[in-house]
């Protein structure tokens, strides 16, 4: 069961970088809910809303810290350089190591709690049927490389002492409106057109997944609770398997899915999503979420249909900032 959140815990407030994100946006708009006192910061303030403070800091063109003077009680860390909008692989890894800096000196203004997003492409393709946090970090991306290192630099200042605790959570697929660059919304997307969709291994475990929702009240329980360093992955539990994930997702959209099958040169590993469920995450099925996920873009759509008569069918699938 979804843990209450507790605005009293967060005097100080709470930071969201990337916070015109996808995921950043969703966690911004769920404290704010609760009372919570909320800085968001982007590289372009997004538009003010009740309990919501908005900061604009650009680490391709600022300098300094971030919001200097801000102090708060913890900091949720979404905001990332991805592959699909910084092309050079030394500007990618640069500019990825400015963020995690401008959120660690947040952070550590006051000795403050940091929920770090990393990636489960850190592990790069790892051997065996199951990835664990004691699997070998072997990136074999320049964005996987980059959130190895954030994540070093945020093990060192728990080590120093200048946090009074921290989370990685390296991510799976995040699912919702909105998602994007990752399996299933690649997937929904060639749906909604009519693609016929390759699946690789069918029968392989699937549960490489989150809903936002989920994730995001899971990041803010942490920000709270969390002491020393904490390490997780955040994947959906039970799991599927990858056809049925594929089929799922048509199934929440109301459409037929044309499926090609393949066999990849390489396994689908399970995720231990057990370490997060310890620590309090409270995700649905692997199929439920991915049936919702359709759902929620059919329910998109319909709403923009009915808005826009004349707007036809279109992809609901939106890009980050």
């Amino acid at each position: 069961m979804t843990k209450k959140i507790e605005a009293a815990q967060f005097e100080g407030g709470v930071a969201v970088t990337g916070a015109a994100g996808f995921l950043g946006g969703v966690i911004v708009r769920l404290l704010a809910a609760s009372g919570v006192r909320v800085h968001s910061i982007a590289r372009h303030p997004v538009p003010a809303a009740a309990g919501v403070t908005s900061h604009g800091w650009d680490p391709t063109r600022d300098t300094g810290a971030p919001v200097p003077g801000l102090e708060i009680d913890a900091v949720i860390d979404c905001a990332a350089a991805l592959p699909s909008r910084v092309a050079d692989p030394v500007a990618l890894k640069q500019i990825n190591a400015r963020l995690v800096g401008g959120a660690l000196d947040l952070a550590g203004r006051r000795g403050g709690r940091l929920i770090f997003m990393s990636s489960q492409s850190v592990y790069g393709r790892p051997t065996g049927d199951r990835i664990g946090t004691d699997t070998p970090l072997a990136p074999i991306i320049p964005y996987g490389e980059a959130k190895r290192d954030a994540e070093a630099a945020v093990t060192e200042a728990v080590a120093a002492g200048r946090l009074a605790g921290a989370a990685v959570l390296r991510l799976p697929a995040v699912v919702g409106p909105g998602a994007h660059d990752n399996f299933p919304a690649g997937t929904a997307g060639k749906l909604q057109r009519g693609e016929p969709v390759t699946v690789f291994n069918p029968d392989s475990p699937y549960n490489a997944v989150v809903a936002v929702e989920d994730l995001a009240h899971f990041a803010a329980h942490l920000a709270g609770t969390v002491e020393g360093l904490a390490v997780a992955s955040p994947a959906s539990d039970p799991p599927t398997t990858v056809r049925a994930a594929v089929e799922a997702i048509a199934a929440g959209l109301g459409c037929a899915a044309s499926l090609n099958f393949e066999e990849a040169p390489y396994g689908s590993p399970l995720i231990d999503s057990g370490p997060a469920f310890a620590l309090g995450l409270a995700a649905r099925s692997s199929e439920s979420v991915l049936f919702g996920f359709g759902q929620s873009l059919s329910d998109s759509q319909a709403r923009a249909n009915k808005a826009c008569p004349g707007a036809g069918k279109t992809s609901m699938l939106a890009d980050k900032e």
